[in-house]
């Protein structure tokens, strides 16, 4: 009779742990957005979770090549949808390109979890926009792209 209420208890408590994916397409998850204004200037910083079956998510120190695209969307009153925001100086929506770089050694071929911090100078194209919201995704080395991230709206009164 113990073993098997010692069989089931450790079945029980292995199945309760969650295994790192083997998938080599890679997994975006938001976590938190915070912003603040210091001295005139925007300033926030996103947290994004990821998980890759091959460790490929990351770019090299040497290459200078965007892997996370950030898509702004603004909450436009007139039509009461989000919206991409038209930006005439580059003739294309305001978009966030960002490096996330290896932090370290040895990632690559295995597989990995965790977070990424990814600071935001300037994370709206105009002070009048109070109300935005982000759509994230990322593509790995093999040019696998991840699942696209679709934030919560944030609004800011400042």
């Amino acid at each position: 009779m113990r073993f098997i209420i010692l069989f089931l208890f450790v079945g029980f408590s292995y199945s309760c742990v969650k295994r790192q994916s083997k998938d080599p397409i890679p997994t975006l998850e938001y976590i938190d957005f915070s912003s603040s204004k210091v001295n005139g200037i925007d300033n926030g910083s996103l947290i994004l979770g990821y998980e890759d079956g091959d460790g490929d998510i990351f770019r090299d120190e040497t290459t200078n090549i965007p892997n996370l695209i950030i898509k702004f969307y603004y909450y436009n009153s007139g039509s009461k949808k989000f919206t991409g925001f038209f930006d005439t100086n580059i003739s294309d929506t305001f978009n966030i390109a960002k490096i996330i770089k290896q932090p370290g050694d040895g990632f690559k071929g295995k597989p990995i979890k965790g977070e990424i911090y990814i600071p935001m100078n300037e994370f709206r194209p105009a002070d009048s926009i109070k109300i935005f919201k982000y759509v994230i995704f990322a593509v790995d080395e093999a040019g696998h792209n991840t699942n696209i991230v679709i934030t919560p709206q944030f609004t800011v009164n400042y």
